[in-house]
């Protein structure tokens, strides 16, 4: 992966960006909570050219619906494919049991964002083991592979809705 242009994302970004490590990106927010946004390679699907994208609350404070970290968020998903136009994938974190409500605030934030129609998103739920899982593609609409990649993410998912 390419790392971010962090002093243009910071020209856009409400909140102050820094790079931690070569896939880690750290702000503050006004609320006194630390975030922590990671790029990792992802082979579930593709060999090459995907990557998974986390959002840690590393002071694990409440925050509240901060339209600033939306669109530091936002722009941090923008720096990403300037930098390396492939694929992203969004995985809701499920060890806490409030994957649902981050699911749905995730998708609001997208809904909301300005830039939503320069990229494709197909979101999904999968059961596994009595949890509910929630997972999303991030694509640019201009991706030459679009429809290949589209295709590949909507047969894994049904492959992992299959019985056992």
């Amino acid at each position: 992966m390419k790392q971010l242009d962090v002093a243009s994302l910071n020209k856009k970004s409400p909140y102050a960006v820094e790079m931690r490590s070569e896939r880690d990106y750290v702000f503050h927010t006004d609320y006194g909570v630390t975030c922590v946004v990671n790029f990792m390679d992802d082979y579930s699907i593709w060999e090459e050219g995907a990557y998974q994208f986390i959002i840690g609350n590393e002071t694990r404070q409440k925050s509240p619906n901060d339209a600033k970290l939306r669109d530091t968020v936002a722009c941090l998903i923008e720096a990403f494919f300037d930098a390396n136009p492939e694929i992203l994938l969004y995985v809701c974190e499920t060890g806490d049991g409030k994957e649902a409500m981050r699911n749905r605030l995730f998708l609001r934030w997208l809904k909301d964002y300005e830039q939503k129609d320069v990229f494709f998103v197909e979101h999904v739920e999968i059961e596994a083991e009595g949890v509910m899982n929630f997972a999303a593609v991030i694509v640019q609409k201009s991706n030459p592979s679009l429809e290949s990649i589209i295709a590949d993410f909507r047969a894994a998912i049904e492959e992992l809705q299959k019985p056992y």
